[in-house]
């Protein structure tokens, strides 16, 4: 078996959330059920969904960045479980979870007594969430991007539940897991995103040719595990922010000062600039490391 990897190539994503409905559509998740449900920032912390668009620029104005869970070599949320329900598989990359040992009740009487670490011990896009996520449960579970394992491919030689693919059959044969894509990748009609071995994905991203190295030798791209981003025409942040910062705090903050009401304490000002500063100095040293390791 192969590791795989999906890239999001930025500069197309026109956030029609294909992505999204298609991976709902595909783990059963429940559907919206008010219109609470689909504002943009509410949506962006819900358990209901594996997967966010979300604009780099307040308004909603894109770029567009997908946030969802990186699938890292060594990931925390696994470490952080106190019931051994997430695991890495180190064959294909991807980081599952087994449902049936999840229970976020005994988070708090086991091993641990923390709500929820695999939430708080991740915060790369506020990923994993824990809630009530599929269709007539009543159950508060975990609920994360899986890169569609188990689905089709290789983990379905009978072709019983097949996702779509996009790949030759020639590229099949030299990579048999290409005969899926994630229910993301396939959906997206604007061809956003790529799945592909990690492998062929970093290669892609370091030739020049193809446009993520700037004039001044620096790549535009961020990830690691399985998971990357890419942009030729805006310098990108790695998308791992704290979602209630991003998307509550922040944007306040960004109104009061537009709107010149000066009202913001300047100890939360501050605050947010050295957490800003922290996570984008961490992020940088990741990428180092992901960049010279691999």
């Amino acid at each position: 078996m192969t590791v795989m990897a999906i890239l999001q190539e930025v500069d197309k994503c026109m956030r029609c959330n294909g992505c999204v409905t298609a991976c709902k559509r595909e783990w059963n998740m429940a559907l919206p059920t008010s219109m609470n449900d689909v504002i943009p920032q509410k949506s962006l912390v819900s358990p209901r969904q594996r997967l966010a668009i979300k604009s780099l620029k307040r308004g909603d104005m894109g770029p567009f960045m997908r946030f969802t869970c990186w699938h890292c070599p060594d990931p925390p949320c696994a470490a952080e479980c106190p019931r051994g329900a997430i695991q890495k598989n180190a064959d294909t990359g991807a980081v599952w979870v087994d449902n049936t040992k999840c229970d976020p009740n005994l988070c708090k009487s086991g091993p641990t007594t923390t709500p929820r670490p695999c939430e708080i011990g991740c915060q790369r896009g506020g990923y994993p969430k824990v809630g009530i996520a599929y269709e007539g449960d009543v159950l508060r579970k975990m609920n994360k991007c899986v890169l569609c394992e188990g689905r089709a491919g290789v983990d379905d030689p009978l072709k019983t539940n097949m996702l779509p693919t996009r790949a030759t059959s020639g590229e099949i044969t030299a990579v048999p897991e290409k005969a899926h894509e994630p229910a993301c990748v396939s959906s997206c009609p604007a061809k956003a995103m790529k799945w592909d071995t990690r492998v062929n994905i970093l290669a892609y991203l370091r030739n020049p040719a193809n446009g993520y190295i700037l004039p001044n030798g620096t790549e535009n791209w961020h990830g690691n595990g399985s998971m990357f981003w890419a942009s030729k025409t805006v310098m990108l942040p790695p998308p791992k922010a704290d979602p209630f910062i991003e998307d509550h705090i922040a944007p306040m903050a960004s109104s009061m000062l537009s709107s010149g009401r000066m009202i913001v304490p300047t100890l939360l000002i501050g605050g947010l600039a050295a957490l800003t500063a922290r996570k984008a100095k961490v992020a940088a040293e990741e990428d180092v490391a992901v960049r010279e390791g691999v």
